[in-house]
């Protein structure tokens, strides 16, 4: 019994995350409703790209990060793997309008991959209230964009036989000064959402 008690105490209570402070999400209609319309987001902005090989510049990982803070992790989760799918059956939704089960097997899946996690670990840090704040959502998002980022540049070692340093020079120190970018904007977002719900 005390046992119990003390895992009890100890259990951390989720902050609700935006969506949840505007509309409930106890139906499944509902959270399929949240997901696709999450799915439609990336698909957007995963086509305002600049073509590049063998990984695009896209505003994708931004709309990653505010979907897991929006949704939470379950439903960020849900909504990434909703997106893979649906990329998969052939419509356009991945960089450059692409699409197809090919797409998943690509010099740039791994970051595909990364998603998941990446929002996953953002909806997290909202469950915990890390984005209501500048400094811990700062921190948050931050380490949620570097997990894409692993995926990404292991997945390209693996898929042209290279070493390590070598994936780290073509899909990560490219993308380095708008990676700070995307996790800043991420965080002020959701700062100056949370300040104007405040108000409201």
């Amino acid at each position: 019994m005390q046992n119990e008690l003390a895992m009890k105490q100890h259990t951390i209570t989720p902050y609700p995350t935006l969506v949840t402070t505007l509309i409930t999400l106890t139906t499944w209609q509902r959270k399929l409703l949240a997901t696709s319309i999450a799915t439609c987001i990336l698909a957007c902005a995963a086509n305002i790209s600049i073509p590049a090989y063998p990984v695009p510049f896209t505003l994708q990982s931004l709309a990653v990060l505010l979907v897991g803070a929006f949704l939470g992790r379950r439903l960020g989760a849900l909504a990434l793997l909703q997106y893979l799918a649906v990329g998969a059956i052939g419509l356009p939704v991945f960089a450059n309008g692409s699409g197809g089960i090919m797409a998943l097997a690509s010099p740039s899946a791994g970051y595909l991959y990364g998603y998941v996690v990446s929002a996953y670990f953002s909806g997290l840090a909202s469950e915990r209230g890390y984005d209501r704040k500048l400094l811990s959502g700062l921190l948050a998002f931050a380490f949620a964009h570097q997990i894409l980022f692993v995926f990404g540049v292991l997945y390209l070692a693996v898929y042209f036989n290279i070493s390590l340093m070598a994936a780290i020079k073509v899909g990560y120190l490219p993308f380095v000064g708008l990676d700070l970018l995307k996790f800043v904007l991420a965080t002020v977002i959701m700062f100056m959402l949370w300040r104007y719900r405040a108000k409201y």
